[in-house]
């Protein structure tokens, strides 16, 4: 599916007097434009921009072809009398229709700038009323053409176990159209769903309309798009109430397995099985209240959670069993090996290395933690630029040495005295130690303050460790090997097992 933007002059009435729902041929329409016509194809988006002094948009129109008649036209399927002004999309495409709409009847624009003119030409239909559209027939969508295969699908697992990832490179394609939410504990079903809010008219006058949410919006161009996919992302689903968040759509979820005939409509696989009643929803989707409200088959519902986090709500069975649940394992067998074999600093201890034997003490201690799964380190928990460390920056002598040579450039540096070769050299230091203090800061102090909060002794010398100040301070003051003498001396043998613990 392409996008196109037709420029059309203030004079031209030939869109104007063609009915909403109505055909017309292209080759009558364009008389007079030199237009490329041998790229339109079947199912591309057209939006009708004048030009002239109004530089709105003012029509939406589908390209169809005519099997008997061998030829292309357009269907009108929204007109706004208002228009939405060329002042209203960002500035990069104000400039590329300001540039080209006097040479060109045709610019081929992206999805995401279509979508920014869409979304606005529906707010003024949502603005202005039933008035915004020629409404001589409701354009009626087959659903036999429609994409079929929606589904919900839930992935679950630690965190850092590479939900997000798996997401974006197994169920995102290239043309999908996605939008990414995330639940948290204050996300009500308003937020999702809609509400009523006040708005004021061009005669600033205040009136209460039904505003669309995500969940909405998304439906209604699910809907209205039938041959184009769309993905709603909800991360953190157990973060808010999913099921309050839902709602009435709850219902929603269930699937077709098969094909589904209700009053003559022939529904593909992956509709919803039931439709529900909601006359707000139905009016921003169809046009029409008393619509049965439905997930259409290309519109897929896709989840992350964490496995078995107590610290958030829990999500029923009932709500659970409308989902394809899918666990996403904790290994390095999908990572990348510049990430698994990335050493930690200077200490020569690789991640993949670390993360293993780590989490091996976290799932054998398990009856001393609460939510032992969730506390497991994810092997995506860290990026490869937490574990970079420049050797070029640390003396022999250590870090005290370090610090002594830090503190005197900044003053050479304050002083304005400062050759070029000092003014690299504290360059490298700086990088350095800003990286020193990264993998500690996020991955000891995790273990310390949440995974092992409440037995410490379990991972760290508490003999000689006391508190968190401690364990961060030792491990970025120490070098190599010795940074992980903030550990007890099994674990510390058990990361270098060439070597006796102390």
């Amino acid at each position: 599916m392409n996008y196109y933007i037709l420029i059309l002059e203030e004079k031209v009435k030939s869109f104007s007097l063609v009915g909403h729902g109505e055909k017309c041929a292209v080759s009558l329409v364009l008389k007079g434009y030199a237009s490329p016509l041998d790229t339109l194809t079947e199912g591309d988006k057209v939006v009708g921009y004048v030009a002239g002094a109004t530089k709105t948009f003012c029509y939406l129109f589908d390209v169809g072809f005519d099997q008997s008649n061998q030829q292309l036209y357009f269907e009108k399927i929204l007109e706004t009398k208002m228009g939405a002004k060329l002042t209203a999309v960002p500035t990069e495409l104000q400039e590329i229709i300001n540039a080209r709409e006097q040479t060109e009847s045709f610019i081929n624009i992206t999805g995401e700038q279509y979508r920014q003119i869409m979304s606005l030409m529906m707010n003024m239909v949502s603005s202005w009323g039933n008035a915004a559209i020629e409404k001589s027939e409701e354009r009626e969508i087959d659903e036999e053409k429609r994409i079929d295969g929606g589904t919900n699908i839930l992935l679950y697992g630690v965190p850092g176990s590479g939900k997000s990832w798996t997401i974006e490179h197994e169920y995102c394609h290239k043309d999908s159209v996605v939008e990414r939410l995330v639940f948290h504990p204050d996300y009500t079903n308003a937020d999702f769903i809609g509400q009523i809010l006040p708005v004021v008219d061009a005669e600033k006058q205040v009136t209460y309309e039904f505003t669309a949410g995500p969940f909405t919006t998304i439906l209604r161009d699910a809907y209205r798009h039938p041959m184009q996919e769309y993905i709603l992302i909800i991360e953190e689903v157990n973060r808010g109430n999913a099921p309050a968040i839902f709602g009435e759509v709850f219902q929603l979820l269930d699937r077709t397995v098969e094909p589904k005939t209700v009053e003559g409509i022939t529904y593909p696989i992956g509709t919803s099985e039931y439709g529900i009643t909601h006359k707000y929803m139905a009016e921003k989707i169809y046009g029409d209240p008393s619509h049965k409200v439905r997930i259409p088959s290309n519109l897929s519902i896709v989840g992350t959670m964490n496995t078995s986090d107590q610290n958030v709500f829990t999500l029923d069975t009932a709500f659970q069993r409308r989902w394809r649940m899918r666990l996403i394992e904790n290994n390095f067998d999908n990572v990348r090996a510049s990430l698994a074999n990335a050493q930690i600093l200077d200490t020569e201890v690789t991640w993949k290395t670390f993360c293993e034997k780590i989490n091996a003490i976290i799932v054998g201690n398990k009856a001393k933690m609460a939510s032992a799964e969730d506390k497991r380190l994810g092997v995506y928990f860290v990026h490869e630029n937490d574990v970079t460390f420049d050797q070029r920056a640390v003396p022999s002598e250590g870090y005290t040495s370090l610090l002594t040579e830090y503190n005197d450039l900044l003053r050479a540096e304050a002083a304005g005295d400062m050759p070029e070769d000092k003014k690299q050299r504290l360059a490298i230091i700086r990088e350095a130690l800003m990286h020193n203090r990264m993998f500690p800061e996020k991955v000891i102090k995790y273990l310390w303050d949440d995974a092992f909060k409440f037995n410490p002794e379990a991972l760290f010398d508490t003999d000689n460790m006391e508190s968190l100040e401690q364990v961060i301070r030792t491990f970025e003051y120490s070098m190599g090997r010795e940074r992980f003498k903030i550990f007890k001396p099994t674990v510390h043998a058990s990361l270098y097992p060439d070597s006796q613990a102390r």
